[in-house]
């Protein structure tokens, strides 16, 4: 029996004296549909991934709806059908950030900046958009958007760093192209911060809504797409294809990260299938 992944993100303030009783509810809905994932909980919100059954993730988000945290009906939530195991346990975390990003930013400017994913494919037909990937080098070396511009950073929390490399980016884009910029990240949360930060720097930028997974789905693999390589995840399936299914890169045996063209692209070591 095929299994599922149920994913969402929500920003909204959970009072500090509040997070672990959010936190043991989560926990104890998780055992209770036998679900197992990660769920991160932080004042600012809650960054969920779990996997099991439809009808148990089903189950549990019509919960989440109801919970004394609850899930807005506006927030985006993705489930994807998976044939191997997306994980192997359950963990509840308690975290500082739900994304760790070292510069403050003021989320409501990301109003009127989301793209979605058919307009995104769109503007990509009219050779009308640019996109740029706010993810880790060893996540954009397995897979990105074609002709997509790349952050040059080996951890997403040095990112704010790169702002010079970025101005070139946007300002040869700006003098000769003039193409939308559009941000992306894998399920959309990362741009969530990049988004506002480069807003209030001056620059106009836009992000793709749900990042790359919400584009695999909305944009069927049958179609033409501009998605080339497979996508990185942070669960069981490492890499997935844009139809879900489990991609074909290996982790290296050395440090972990991604084998491309038979060698680790981050500490070089060879390793053949």
């Amino acid at each position: 029996m095929n299994m599922y992944v149920l994913q969402f993100y929500q920003f909204h303030p959970i009072i500090e004296e509040e997070l672990f009783s959010v936190k043991e509810w989560f926990y104890e809905k998780c055992v209770e549909n036998e679900l197992k994932g990660l769920i991160l909980i932080a004042t600012e919100g809650i960054n969920l991934s779990v996997s099991g059954s439809k009808l148990a993730l089903i189950r549990f988000l019509n919960e989440c709806y109801q919970a004394p945290y609850p899930l807005k009906k506006e927030t985006r939530v993705r489930i994807m059908e998976t044939e191997v195991e997306a994980y192997k346990k359950l963990v509840v975390k308690i975290k500082k950030q739900i994304i760790p990003f070292p510069v403050e930013v003021d989320l409501k400017l990301n109003q009127n900046r989301y793209i979605k994913p058919e307009d995104f494919h769109q503007l990509m037909l009219n050779d009308q958009a640019l996109p740029v990937d706010t993810r880790n080098d060893y996540e954009w070396l397995v897979g990105a958007f074609r002709n997509a511009e790349k952050f040059p950073i080996t951890k997403f929390r040095n990112l704010p760093e790169q702002i010079s490399w970025f101005r070139d980016i946007y300002e040869k884009n700006h003098n000769h192209k003039k193409k939308k910029i559009v941000l992306y990240c894998t399920g959309g949360i990362r741009c969530e911060k990049v988004t506002p930060f480069l807003v209030l720097q001056g620059f106009d930028v836009y992000q793709l809504e749900g990042g790359i997974l919400d584009y695999f789905q909305t944009i069927h693999h049958e179609q033409e797409h501009f998605w080339e390589g497979e996508c990185f995840v942070f669960d069981e399936r490492y890499t997935i294809l844009p139809n879900f299914k489990k991609g074909n890169t290996k982790a290296c045996i050395m440090c972990g990260q991604p084998i491309v063209k038979q060698k680790c692209v981050h500490c070089g070591n060879i390793q053949i299938a």
